[in-house]
């Protein structure tokens, strides 16, 4: 649960309303689709994913990101990284700011095992395999039951695959240099390639760093952008 100000009144809202701002306000207004579909997402991620913590033994991340919803803030925090790194690249993405929002959102929805397993009591090393499955499986769906609301738009399922691909390859390759570990030898996963892949990587790479705080005002800015009817 985080608090926000209105100017007024102190709001307590939950990481999961705040993901929802994120989207409406950092999505919507680019990609109707990719909001669409991220909020979708939103709903069936795991259940674990909203009150777990990011790090079971506490020694690779901040405070924020330990205890109930830590693993979720931890999400919310990659994504603050995202726009902080963006500002100062000077390479141009602005293209793919949607799908690299949404591959910071959910690049550890799977942490500890798609919906249909039981939840692993530890950090899968897999997860950006099964985050990035969980994707691809959900925007399948998403394509099937979304036709009408497609071609309503001005994109088409081409540009829909195309992002979701961006996606799928961002949260895959996040752990960076990470990629091996020693209990699960057969399993090497992708290191970044391009420009999204690495500014993504980096993104939760220092989001973990224990020196990182929470931006409470970052997202209390974004708490009052899109609550402004409710705020007159």
């Amino acid at each position: 649960m985080l608090s926000f100000t209105n100017g007024k009144d102190i709001v307590d809202v939950s990481e999961k309303e705040v993901m929802k701002m994120v989207i409406l306000y950092e999505i919507a207004p680019r990609s109707p689709v990719l909001c669409k579909f991220a909020i979708e997402l939103m709903d069936n991620v795991p259940s674990y994913f909203w009150y777990e913590s990011a790090s079971g033994s506490g020694k690779t991340h901040p405070l924020h990101d330990l205890g109930e919803g830590g693993l979720a803030r931890h999400s919310l925090m990659t994504y603050r990284w995202l726009k902080a790194l963006l500002d100062g690249s000077i390479v141009d993405l602005y293209e793919y700011v949607p799908a690299m929002v949404i591959a910071t959102l959910f690049h550890d929805c799977c942490k500890r095992g798609l919906p249909t397993q039981q939840p692993s009591e530890h950090t899968l090393f897999e997860h950006p395999l099964l985050s990035a499955k969980f994707i691809m499986d959900k925007s399948q769906e998403f394509l099937k039951n979304n036709k009408d609301f497609i071609d309503s738009t001005s994109e088409d399922e081409e540009y829909f695959k195309e992002q979701v691909a961006i996606i799928a390859s961002c949260i895959q390759s996040h752990m960076g240099k990470w990629n091996t570990n020693k209990s699960s030898t057969e399993i090497v996963l992708p290191l970044p390639k391009n420009n999204m892949q690495y500014v993504v990587h980096l993104a939760d790479y220092c989001s973990s760093r224990k020196f990182t705080t929470f931006d409470l005002t970052f997202f209390n800015d974004i708490f009052n952008q899109t609550n402004k009817g409710e705020n007159k």
